[in-house]
């Protein structure tokens, strides 16, 4: 009986003292990462509306008002787009107005791509990325659901280990629980 409850107590003890990490916070999109500059953007834009990659699925989803998937979209790892299994573009940074770098929904030809309101269909249009200005590059002020880009709470700090006193050394408590348990143990296998 003793044997049980010296294990127990000191495998909760080294529960109580152990350190817990913190849950990072994943956005359910991709960021995508200039390799012609510095700029960083999660947001695809196109003429009349933001969009975001969903990890996972490769599928697009429209931010800008409700957000809605478009089940009949796939990006494939290069950027290409398909809609309804027909080729509808790509997916890549380009210049805009204000000469800063962020990502377009364009046609193979470099021409923005407009979203219809109703099908989620893809049209090409006659304007470029550098017909734009202002251009969105966050794709968290468009979300719905404002938890997912909540700051992540700051680590707590790691509290300084428990010691104790075994027989005039300071050890750590994990390590002393279980010095102690070990002698509890070999006392009591004396005793048979």
């Amino acid at each position: 009986m003793l044997k049980k409850n010296t294990t127990a107590t000191a495998f909760a003890a080294i529960l109580a003292v152990a350190p817990t990490g913190a849950v990072a916070q994943t956005k359910p999109w991709e960021l995508f990462l200039d390799s012609a500059s510095n700029a960083a953007c999660d947001v695809i834009n196109a003429d009349n509306a933001q969009l975001v990659l969903l990890t996972g699925t490769g599928q697009l989803s429209i931010v800008t008002g409700t957000d809605v998937t478009l089940q009949d979209t796939l990006v494939d790892a290069d950027g290409f787009v398909t809609f309804e299994g027909q080729p509808a573009g790509a997916i890549g940074f380009a210049t805009d107005g204000d000469g800063k770098r962020t990502v377009w929904w364009m046609s193979l030809t470099g021409t923005v791509v407009n979203v219809n309101g109703f099908t989620g269909e893809p049209t090409q249009t006659n304007k470029s990325p550098s017909d734009f200005f202002d251009v969105a590059c966050d794709a968290c002020q468009f979300w719905d659901d404002p938890t997912v880009c909540a700051p992540a709470p700051p680590p707590e700090p790691t509290p300084p280990p428990v010691t104790v006193n075994l027989c005039g050394t300071s050890v750590q408590l994990p390590i002393g629980l279980t010095a102690a348990g070990l002698a509890a143990l070999s006392f009591v296998r004396r005793r048979r």
